[in-house]
Formats: structure tokens, C-alpha cells, sequence
């Protein structure tokens, strides 16, 4: 009985963070994925209505080193940039590689989300292109 409430704890709180979390897939623009080799790749979530190098500090960002493309994200609560801040959307997400592995590094390809397609908490498919600037 115990590890039957406790298999049925775990599966209610792993379908309470997904359903608290936004996730997808972000790609590359045909030919750009052999320039882009180690790095890292960020995720961003910011409050609709902020752009990209608006100075607005996003809500949540994700880290990945090294990323393989196509390389799948989630973003929660978990991921916030400030420990505590809830995660409430609507967001627009964008993503950025850096090939030496800052953040504010803005020399890589990036991609977003459309601006009038708020993403709302719960997606599970959102698509990101990097393309070059």
C-alpha cells in the first residue's frame, strides 16, 4: 500500500510540474546547424509584451550546453531567474547560441516566438528556428 500511494504521489506531482511548464523543440535554418558545434544554447521565457534586448530581465531561462539539434527545452518554476518568482504567463520565448557561452553574448543566431501568439502556460509544442542576424 505505501509504495502504491507513494508511485501515485510521484505521478501527481510530475503531471503538476508539467502542467506548470512550458515546453517545444527549437531547430536551426537549413545549413546553419555545422557552424554551430559546442556553445551553449539559452532559452529564455519573458512576459509577453518585453522583446529581446528590451533590458526587461527574463522570467525564466533554461541552459544548455553543447546542445544537439533539434534540442527539446521546459521551462518551470524551476528555471526562474529569481528563486520564488511564480510562473505565470502569458511569455514569448526566445532562444539564442552562443558559441563561448554567455548569455548576453548576441553574436549567435537566435529565434522567438511570434509576438501576437502569446505562449501560455502548459504548451508542450512550441517551435523556435534559429536563424542567423
Amino acid at each position: 500500500m505505501t509504495t502504491t500511494f507513494v508511485l501515485f504521489f510521484v505521478s501527481v506531482f510530475a503531471l503538476s510540474v508539467h502542467a506548470k511548464s512550458v515546453s517545444g523543440t527549437v531547430t536551426v535554418d537549413k545549413g546553419l546547424e555545422k557552424s554551430l558545434k559546442g556553445g551553449v544554447l539559452f532559452v529564455f521565457a519573458k512576459k509577453v509584451g518585453s522583446k529581446a534586448g528590451d533590458g526587461q530581465m527574463p522570467v525564466a531561462v533554461q541552459r544548455i550546453v553543447d546542445p544537439k539539434f533539434p534540442v527539446h527545452f521546459e521551462l518551470n518554476a524551476t528555471n526562474a531567474m529569481v528563486q520564488g518568482t511564480p510562473f505565470e504567463g502569458p511569455f514569448s520565448i526566445s532562444a539564442r547560441y552562443s558559441a563561448g557561452g554567455n548569455a548576453t553574448d548576441k553574436s549567435g543566431p537566435e529565434g522567438s516566438t511570434p509576438i501576437d501568439k502569446p505562449i501560455k502556460v502548459g504548451e508542450t509544442a512550441v517551435l523556435i528556428e534559429l536563424k542567423k542576424k
